[in-house]
């Protein structure tokens, strides 16, 4: 006999797990770039990788440490002849299905806008990646000057 589908799900919320929660990303190496006090603004770098079958949609987070976590590509264009790199605000960032999305400096990035406070080398900085959809995942990245 099979149980039914509400006693299952009774069951796992008495455990504190939902359907929708299971892991669906894996995140390597994450941190936050230290600045100097006086920058509002920073970012946070790692690798996602997408552990679904369906592509996910990176598209934003949040932080107590700032005002707002933004995704950003990386871009460069080529300007009189010369190579000119920045960013720009997007209203997400994809991960393939079964593949990975190398936020680095330089690349996509999440910008984390108006620090509340100074950062501190070593500090760990709670964050909510936010997924469409309404997944997310907390972790904690530690600030690292590099």
């Amino acid at each position: 006999m099979s149980m039914p589908r509400t006693l299952i799900h009774a069951a796992l919320l008495a455990l504190g797990l939902t359907l929708a929660q299971a892991p669906v990303v894996r995140v390597q190496d994450p941190y936050v770039r230290l600045v100097p006090p006086t920058l509002k603004d920073t970012a946070a770098y790692m690798t996602l990788e997408n552990l679904g079958t369906k592509p996910l949609r990176l598209v934003g987070g949040s932080t107590p440490a700032a005002a707002m976590v933004m995704p950003m590509r990386g871009v460069s264009e080529v300007r009189g002849g010369q190579e000119v790199k920045g960013m720009r605000p997007v209203e997400h960032l994809e991960i393939p299905p079964k593949g990975r999305l190398v936020l680095k400096p330089g690349g996509d990035h999440l910008m984390l806008v108006g620090l509340k406070a100074p950062l501190k080398e070593g500090q760990k900085i709670p964050l909510t990646l936010r997924f469409a959809g309404g997944l997310s995942q907390t972790l904690e990245p530690t600030v690292q000057a590099r």
